[in-house]
């Protein structure tokens, strides 16, 4: 008879197995399982493009909408994330080549070649400060993206009013011609119906004199 202990253990381990595991891999240890689990993760994430993801306790008490800012703030001081917040604010997080940087400081019919120039015009009229230029590319700190992100979002909402208007006038414009166009096709349509109707009533009026004229030339 096997104690309840036991079969825990079998049920536990049968919940444990690797769903790619073989017939031969069924007497498998907690240590081989880690292995096929952590060798099917590394294959997911060479194949895909991970983020770091630093899991944070809010509480230690495992209660839902409990924010401890003691416990919080002495986790992120032991994961190191507070210092990598400081490095990142004193160098330049951000390093784009010329040719993808943001143009926002000419106009529309305008086509800027990507330079060190037209960068710098670009950061002038931004008016953002504490950047930097090398040879290929813009060193920008943390909050300049998120400066020329607003810059972009504002032009993108003008132009999407501009082709609202635009769409608008087009559409009324088109509007417009199709009412004339069947406007003058019912005005060719009447036309044609009374020249008929009229040509029409003539022959009856023609017919009924004629037969007028045969009767009386008949009684005479």
């Amino acid at each position: 008879m096997q104690s309840p202990k036991y079969l825990l253990k079998v049920d536990t381990m049968e919940i444990m197995r690797h769903p790619d595991e073989t017939t031969n891999m069924k007497r498998q240890t907690v240590a081989s399982y880690f292995r096929y689990s952590l060798m099917d993760l590394l294959s997911k994430m060479v194949v895909g493009q991970p983020h770091f993801v630093r899991c944070i306790k809010p509480n230690d008490d495992r209660e839902a909408l409990k924010f401890s800012q003691e416990r919080v703030l002495v986790q992120l001081r032991y994961t190191g994330i507070l210092e990598t917040i400081n490095i990142r604010r004193q160098g330049y997080s951000h390093r784009i080549l010329f040719d993808e940087y943001y143009y926002i400081a000419f106009k529309a019919h305008e086509t800027p070649l990507p330079s060190k120039e037209s960068c710098i015009a670009i950061l002038q009229k931004a008016k953002l400060d504490k950047w930097a230029l090398g040879k290929t590319k813009v060193f920008l700190k943390y909050y300049h993206v998120e400066q020329l992100n607003l810059f972009l979002r504002e032009v993108i909402g003008r132009v999407v009013i501009m082709q609202a208007y635009t769409k608008g006038w087009l559409g009324a414009r088109r509007y417009k011609k199709l009412k004339e166009k069947r406007r003058n096709s019912a005005i060719a349509i009447q036309t044609a119906w009374r020249g008929y109707d009229a040509r029409r009533k003539f022959k009856d009026i023609k017919n009924r004199r004629t037969d007028a004229a045969i009767h009386i030339q008949a009684g005479n």
